[in-house]
């Protein structure tokens, strides 16, 4: 737990905002970049991650009021300033942001959707790495030699196991748990490489859309299987595990479309064939 990673005298650079940061500049350069090695480049640009950025932004922190909130969190839109961030809140809200921009400059979507997806999932890394630093995020107790503890403090996975009656309050550390944040971290970074290795070949359009829901979704719902953060209201899933089902399941259904119905047109090639990656 490392939540500043650095201060410059009186400001103090939070590990999860400059993760978060670097999320967002690597994800949008990238796609970018990406696109003008077309032959025919889409007519986007960053301003796209721009919108991209505020529109995950504020859907995280509605998806945190609706999970975890209070009634009163609205006050002053309060949740805005003080509540956390969800990733599905902000998959959503950077879906649809990145869709009014797309609309808005007259792009194909489902083309600049498959060119944009792999960059998503590494983005997503970046920011779970800053979960890791920032404490949020956490595993249940573990025995595993690369279990990880915790300091003391008010809030986290020290916190809550002296709520549970797991820990006593005048521990140093807590018990070493998960490192789930990492666990996702890792599975991200496969999701691009594979998603990127396919994307280069031709390849129907919403193929990688598809691809990114059933890898992500099944990603998400094994990690959460080892959260220690999370209550689990129905069946024992928590509400993470079942939007992931939802994801998977939306991502067999297009992947059985593009299959039987074959109404995927064929991308051109991503890249001329003599420029690297």
């Amino acid at each position: 737990m490392h939540p500043t990673l650095f201060s410059v005298g009186d400001i103090h650079f939070h590990s999860y905002t400059v993760m978060f940061a670097l999320a967002f500049l690597a994800g949008t350069l990238l796609s970018v970049r990406q696109n003008f090695k077309r032959d025919e480049p889409f007519p986007v640009t960053t301003m796209g991650g721009v919108w991209v950025f505020f529109g995950a932004l504020i859907g995280s922190k509605v998806y945190w009021w609706a999970q975890y909130g209070e009634w009163a969190d609205l006050k002053w839109g309060g949740f805005l300033v003080y509540g956390g961030l969800v990733f599905y809140g902000g998959l959503i809200g950077g879906v649809l942001a990145g869709i009014a921009y797309v609309r808005w400059c007259r792009a194909p979507l489902g083309p600049l959707a498959d060119l944009v997806m792999p960059y998503v999932a590494l983005a997503h890394a970046l920011g779970r790495v800053g979960c890791f630093l920032n404490g949020c995020c956490w595993g249940a107790v573990t025995k595993l030699p690369w279990g990880v503890s915790y300091p003391r403090a008010g809030w986290n996975a020290y916190h809550q196991q002296v709520k549970d009656g797991l820990l006593q309050k005048g521990a140093k550390y807590s018990l070493p748990v998960h490192p789930t944040q990492l666990y996702e971290a890792v599975g991200c970074v496969v999701i691009f490489l594979v998603l990127r290795f396919i994307y280069k070949k031709n390849t129907p359009t919403g193929l990688i859309v598809a691809l990114y829901m059933l890898f992500y979704g099944m990603l998400r719902f094994t990690t959460e299987c080892f959260r220690g953060d999370s209550d689990r209201p129905l069946l024992g899933m928590t509400v993470s595990q079942l939007v992931a089902l939802g994801l998977m399941a939306g991502g067999l259904g297009a992947l059985t479309y593009l299959r039987l119905c074959g109404k995927g047109a064929e991308q051109p090639p991503a890249e001329l064939p003599t420029q690297a990656d």
